[in-house]
């Protein structure tokens, strides 16, 4: 990536997140972790970035079984570019992405009211745990968005590593 779209994508995020705590979108690209993939929408010229989604490649477990999910983050919408249909649309295309990888889920942390539309439920029995040894797995709630005829399943589910 070349420092324009860097800095046009630092940019963006930092107009969408301006809570104090998404402070880091002042310099940096990314939540906790660098994302594997990212789809975006450019407004006026190559470096005016004005929609985006990232994905990372994760996998959920549930009772020692392993299952791939793409973990959707970074979403958003330049403030200007609102009410255009670029979330349902990136999605769409990130979403057919996620099938054609063979991934059963795709996971993100968001608002009902926002990501229903395109097919998430809310789940409450996803633990996330954390790198390390010592800590215990945290009870988190989130969307999910299956895919084919994979159903997320009824027990607690685990995902490791950090949060996306």
């Amino acid at each position: 990536m070349d420092e324009p779209l860097n800095q046009a994508l630092i940019d963006l995020l930092s107009a969408c997140f301006t809570k104090p705590s998404d402070a880091r979108f002042k310099t940096q690209r990314f939540y906790n972790e660098m994302p594997q993939h990212r789809w975006y929408i450019n407004g006026d010229h190559k470096n005016h970035v004005v929609a985006h989604v990232a994905v990372h490649e994760k996998t959920i477990e549930v009772r020692g079984k392993s299952h791939p999910i793409g973990g959707v983050a970074e979403v958003c919408v330049h403030p200007d570019y609102r009410k255009k249909g670029y979330v349902k649309a990136l999605l769409t295309v990130v979403h057919q992405w996620m099938e054609q990888q063979g991934m059963h889920f795709s996971v993100l942390f968001g608002r009902d009211e926002v990501y229903g539309s395109s097919g998430y439920v809310r789940v409450t029995n996803l633990n996330v745990l954390q790198e390390d040894p010592l800590a215990q797995p945290t009870p988190v709630s989130a969307m999910v968005k299956p895919f084919k005829d994979h159903l997320w399943p009824t027990r607690s589910v685990l995902l490791p590593g950090l949060v996306f």
